[in-house]
């Protein structure tokens, strides 16, 4: 037989960011902590509140199987002596494992003879095996921020103050933190009177439901969409559900009731970002817009606990927006006294980085990257002039009001101001999208000007760190660089910009005030970790992990050509593994010979040196190879790779007979111009492949 397992974990409301990771971390311990019990499972549900962390396995065996193990003893020569009697040694072996002398079996191993035994053991019952398992998985759970309470040496991110833990209507007793576990849940905090009996765990929801709790998360979200919905609509309007805000709300309640407030019209004055801003990151709140898509005065709140008194809970909340639209407002209206670009003196007296200058010298070295940046992508005039005055903007809303009290309007509200400031619409653009992609799955950059802005503050603040080696390790990352990595990938790719990488780093490096690491050194750093990132994106592309690598050791200057070229190399091995094999275990077997052979290659290959017909067929094969593939390869645009494969395919015939006995040559030939002229031979082959990749990386079945 088999029963539903529950483990209810009930803590101090805890941080809505931090319940899925847990719940994720839940689902996955308990199927590893199962499998490795022997015991078997169905499926793992995991649910959160802000009060609970709920892990459900459905179908959890009554008990462990039995099993048999073989246990291995001492040498036979110790557990024997010469007549064939068991020794002490013996002895002590059988009884340790409550076995018959008789059973004791002699076998031989590659380290001599040894005595073997196989010994029963009877699987336990379930709730057993669960008062030990549960326990350990609630001390593994990891979080941002931890706390200890009391006397405790437990981290946990809030203090626990009940355990529930059943295997059908049985409990499971064990204790963490001084709190025994029960079959005793609690409430909602003011709906319901407390404790709640769970009689089994098939019946956890609903009685917890019946005590005004809606454990499912999901479910939980679905209705605050559908309450949200309906008050709104009842004011003639529709809620803005951010998905992002939905889930954050969800994790801060647990009966969730939806209310319509108000507030003054004359506050709809304010850009539209700053009003969005203000509702839904500081009051949690859904803003209400109307047919035309325009906001309303209204928003739509979300109450934990029921309908009683809500118009009492509806006053309250329209009384907490009102002064922190006036204080934006008041932000607003002493930022507009100013223009945008008379800020740009105020960046003087605001350092960017330590060591590194103001915001005012870094907005000078965005402006030069643009420059260089729309010159080596061939944008338009428009497009470059727009991207420049962008760059020589884009820092000066962080000295406004509004930015210093709503952070996450920089950018945006640089926008907004310079739009009344009537710069053209590009350049506004240009201003609110240069710090996208904020973070993994944004969106790059939509217009041209913007994604010149945002590569090249990108570009600018990965030197920067670099240049005073503060290198991301293991899971540190202070300055966000790998997102900043991430957004620099997102935005080539997106755009299909080849630019040469190592050129505009050494520009970047060039422009900083200050330097610790010698350039060279942080250009290397910099292409490695910006690698790491490709990887990744090739990784999400279905890539396997060795031809990544053997893209990311050929990397080149272009990363969109390094992630066309994973992508070929998976394309083609997919398309005709055999061939894929033979050709890179020819190109692999090139590398393999020339890149660690001591002997010096010669400068040029001399024909006059060549031996055989081999030698010349393959000169005439590379030749007619690399010009192909370098035609198609230095295209200015899109880049036909199938067809470059198709003609590095070429090499493959004659590089297998250069090597084949009956038909090949000795590469370490025992004069050495005929040695060093052959070096130079592979060496010009094993260049023209590292075009594609370092095949050397790429595992060969």
């Amino acid at each position: 037989m088999s029963q539903t397992a529950l483990l209810e974990i009930g803590v101090e409301e805890i941080p809505a960011g931090v319940v899925l990771p847990a719940l994720q971390q839940l689902r996955e311990l308990a199927a590893v902590g199962l499998e490795r019990s022997r015991l078997e499972f169905g499926a793992i549900r995991t649910f959160g509140t802000p009060r609970r962390l709920v892990l459900l396995v459905e179908a959890v065996a009554d008990r462990q199987p039995d099993v048999t193990r073989e246990v291995k003893g001492p040498p036979a020569d110790r557990a024997f002596d010469a007549d064939g009697n068991l020794t002490q040694a013996g002895e002590g072996f059988a009884r340790s494992r409550g076995l018959d002398p008789a059973a004791l079996q002699v076998r031989e191993t590659d380290k001599g003879s040894f005595v073997f035994a196989e010994v029963g053991e009877p699987g336990r019952a379930a709730p057993e095996v669960l008062a030990e398992l549960w326990p350990d998985l609630i001390r593994k759970l990891a979080f941002p921020k931890t706390m200890r309470w009391a006397h405790l040496t437990l981290r946990f991110a809030r203090p626990i103050r009940w355990i529930v833990a059943l295997h059908g209507a049985e409990p499971v007793a064990f204790e963490v933190a001084e709190v025994a576990s029960s079959r005793t849940s609690r409430g909602h905090r003011f709906l319901s009177g407390g404790a709640v009996e769970i009689p089994s765990a098939d019946d956890y929801l609903a009685a917890l439901e019946r005590a005004f709790v809606l454990v499912d998360h999901e479910r939980r979200q679905r209705l605050i969409a559908e309450k949200a919905e309906a008050a709104a609509a009842a004011e003639g309007g529709r809620p803005r559900i951010d998905p992002a805000l939905l889930e954050e709300v969800g994790f801060l309640v647990e009966w969730p009731t939806c209310l319509c407030g108000a507030f003054p019209e004359e506050y709809l004055a304010l850009p539209e970002p700053v009003l969005v801003t203000v509702m839904a990151k500081h009051q949690r709140y859904f803003p209400v817009e109307g047919p035309d898509g325009k906001l309303l005065p209204r928003f739509v709140a979300i109450r934990n606990g029921d309908e009683r008194s809500l118009e009492v809970v509806r006053r309250g909340n329209e009384m907490v927006i009102v002064p922190r639209f006036a204080d934006a407002r008041f932000y607003y209206e002493e930022d507009t006294k100013r223009g945008l670009a008379d800020r740009l003196t105020d960046l003087e007296r605001v350092t960017f980085m330590e060591r590194q200058g103001s915001l005012r010298r870094k907005t000078d070295r965005i402006a030069a990257l643009v420059e260089e940046l729309s010159a080596e992508v061939s944008v338009g005039v428009g497009e470059a002039q727009a991207a420049g005055e962008a760059a020589r903007l884009c820092k000066c809303d962080l000295v406004t009001l509004m930015v210093q009290d709503l952070t996450s309007l920089q950018g945006v509200i640089g926008g907004e101001y310079a739009r009344r400031d009537g710069a053209s619409e590009p350049v506004c653009r240009a201003i609110e999208e240069h710090y996208r992609p904020r973070f993994a799955g944004d969106e790059p950059p939509v217009s041209t000007a913007g994604g010149l802005v945002s590569l090249a503050d990108k570009l600018d603040n990965l030197a920067a760190c670099f240049a005073l080696s503060l290198i991301p390790k293991g899971t540190s990352d202070p300055y966000a660089l790998r997102r900043q990595a991430a957004g620099i990938l997102s935005i080539l790719l997106g755009r299909r910009w080849r630019i040469d990488l190592p050129a505009r780093l050494l520009g970047a490096l060039g422009r900083l005030p200050h330097r610790e690491l010698d350039d060279a050194a942080a250009v290397a750093a910099l292409l490695e970790f910006l690698g790491l990132r490709l990887e990744a994106a090739l990784e999400a592309a279905g890539v396997a992990y060795d031809l990544r690598r053997a893209v990311t050791t050929a990397m080149g200057p272009d990363l969109v050509d390094a992630h066309d070229r994973g992508l070929l190399l998976e394309r083609m091995r997919q398309r005709d593994a055999e061939h894929f094999s033979k050709l890179t275990f020819a190109a692999a077997r090139t590398g393999k010979i020339v890149r660690p052979a001591h002997e010096q290659a010669a400068e040029r290959v001399d024909p006059a040196l060549f031996e055989g017909e081999i030698e010349p067929r393959v000169q005439q094969a590379l030749a007619e190879a690399q010009a192909k593939v370098e035609a198609l390869l230095a295209m200015p645009g899109e880049r036909v790779y199938d067809a470059a494969w198709e003609a590095l395919s070429a090499l493959e015939r004659p590089i297998w007979d250069y090597f084949d006995v009956d038909t090949g040559v000795m590469v370490m030939a025992e004069d050495p111009a005929v040695r060093a002229n052959r070096l130079a031979l592979l060496r010009a082959a094993d260049e023209l492949f590292l075009r594609i990749a370092d095949f050397t990386a790429i595992v060969v079945e």
